[in-house]
């Protein structure tokens, strides 16, 4: 997900019980949910959606009870339940806030898996966007992330639960409808009815299951190993915007070969209302509006979202506090896109560009990478998930090397492809591919606020001996890091040294050869630091 300069302005998202939705362990532990089939009406004339929600639910534990989440309906916005009927009988029910509690009136085993089927009906208050187009048509795109799903599904509305889903959406017959998975059905019913039914056999996140329904244009049909890959823009974006989609094809092969393979049915790259630059859904892509022209400005846009294919939507963040699983890794694989296709000076002057943002970000708002004290989820989109977390990727390649990182990168995917998995199974993967203990290296970069602030100085004291000084000037946050130096000498001829920081302060003597003009740190762009005022 790419999100956009103003995205502060945008946490009005409705009032749910976040500590609730965060707090998720317990309901964890309790249920699994299989698979969700989602029989959806969408209308011109008005928003109000009409739903049917079958479920198919694991039981973990004993238990009479158990809850999902869906908005109930106040102010003539949010879902109200018609219905909840288990093996042809309807259930007792309580709808509230977020949560409908389903009493079964019998026990239901640890082991057992329960099919429940809701009906229900609702203006949604956000989660399907409901509007218009910036050419004025009618539109409706799913746009979940990190909770929204709820306010127009039944489901368990955490990263945590992965299900498989289907769409069978009836709505005029003047949309094309897109949604995750393969095509299983698409049949005219009436002269005004159109059923269309996606089905994804692939268990996604309901942060990722979506339709889209607007007057596409479908092109730039193509095929990668067997997958279906094309366009879905808005007409009047014909020609440009599908000539601009093009340009998505790269990312799709190129993170194939580097991480492994990709693990859906199809993959659409949609134009869309998405509140974000981009949002990842699973096989189906939205991009913002203006993300359909003719030129290559938004490459690294689709790079971004094609890599959440494979990191956070297959090897999805267990828990929101985890999101620099997906973050962090779909901007630094869009930095190493970039190196591959525009070579090494693409690389540093991305990862310059993103050091400053996190500089400016830290000043404003120091905090961890993994900062567990954020309940309005939309806050961690911001630049630790983002720019520092790629910088924390990058230092670790610098660190093990590039054969072994991407190694691991292989082996963390392979090991988590469709589930999900938290920081610590990242680390123990890279441990193990590595021989290294990694988690004083993981807690120092992803735990402790802040970067290394760095004040230096040198002196060349002889001939050939360089005194440099070098002071951490954050006393409560004292890092361990190599330090690369370029020594240029008067005759322009350079030298390069490492050497290794572990102290608030600390002086090193270097063997020169030359009278010196000047020191450069980190030559390479291979260290997240801030320079001391």
């Amino acid at each position: 997900m790419i999100y956009r300069k103003l995205i502060a302005l945008l946490i009005f998202i409705v009032t749910l019980s976040f500590a609730d939705a965060q707090n998720h362990h317990k309901r964890f532990e309790s249920i699994d949910v299989q698979h969700y089939r989602f029989e959806l009406h969408l209308h011109d004339r008005f928003d109000q959606i009409e739903g049917k929600a079958t479920v198919q639910i694991k039981f973990l534990k004993s238990a009479q009870t158990c809850d999902v989440d869906l908005l109930a309906q106040t102010k003539g916005k949010g879902m109200k339940v018609n219905s909840v009927v288990f093996e042809g009988k309807e259930l007792a029910f309580s709808h509230k806030n977020s949560t409908l509690e389903i009493d079964f009136s019998r026990q239901i085993n640890a082991g057992e898996t329960v099919e429940l089927t809701i009906d229900y009906f609702g203006t949604p208050a956000d989660g399907l966007i409901i509007s218009e187009n910036k050419y004025g048509k009618r539109t409706f795109f799913g746009d979940n992330w990190p909770d929204r799903a709820h306010n127009w599904l039944p489901c368990v509305d955490h990263p945590s639960d992965k299900a498989t889903v289907e769409f069978l959406v009836y709505a005029p017959v003047h949309y094309e409808v897109i949604g995750n998975g393969y095509l299983a059905e698409k049949t005219v019913l009436t002269d005004n009815i159109e059923f269309t039914h996606w089905k994804e056999d692939v268990p996604i996140s309901t942060k990722v299951m979506v339709i889209g329904a607007a007057d596409f244009v479908i092109g730039n049909d193509t095929t990668f190993n067997g997958i279906p890959v094309n366009a879905w823009v808005f007409e009047e974006n014909r020609e440009k915007g599908l000539e601009n989609y093009r340009y998505t094809n790269e990312a799709l092969s190129y993170f194939s070969e580097l991480i492994g393979p990709y693990s859906y049915e199809k993959l659409a790259h949609v134009q869309s209302k998405t509140r974000y630059g981009g949002m990842e859904n699973a096989s189906c892509i939205f991009y913002s509006e203006n993300s359909a022209i003719s030129d290559r400005s938004q490459e690294e846009l689709f790079a971004h979202e094609v890599a959440h294919q494979w990191f956070g939507n297959s090897a999805t963040e267990q828990n929101w506090h985890h999101v620099w699983l997906s973050e962090g890794f779909a901007t630094y694989l869009t930095h190493v896109y970039n190196q591959h296709f525009y070579g090494d000076v693409a690389l540093k002057q991305g990862l310059q560009r993103d050091r400053e943002r996190v500089i400016r970000y830290a000043q404003r708002f120091p905090a961890p990478i993994i900062d567990t004290t954020v309940t309005e989820y939309i806050r961690l989109l911001n630049a630790n998930s983002y720019q520092k977390a790629s910088w924390f990727l990058h230092m670790l390649r610098n660190k093990l090397g590039d054969e072994t990182f991407f190694k691991g990168l292989q082996n963390y995917y392979a090991a988590f492809r469709n589930s999900t998995a938290l920081t610590a199974d990242f680390r123990k993967v890279m441990e193990e591919v590595s021989g290294e203990d990694l988690q004083g290296f993981f807690d120092q970069w992803l735990r402790q606020v802040g970067q290394p602030v760095l004040k230096w100085d040198w002196e060349q004291t002889s001939d050939s001996n360089l005194k440099i000084d070098v002071q951490q000037t954050k006393e409560e946050a004292n890092f361990t890091f190599p330090l690369e130096l370029k020594v240029i000498y008067n005759d322009n001829s350079e030298e390069n040294f490492t050497v290794t920081i572990d102290q608030q302060k600390a002086t090193f003597d270097v063997t020169i050869h030359k009278k010196v003009q000047k020191l450069v740190l980190d030559p390479e762009v291979n260290l997240l630091y801030e320079s001391a005022k």
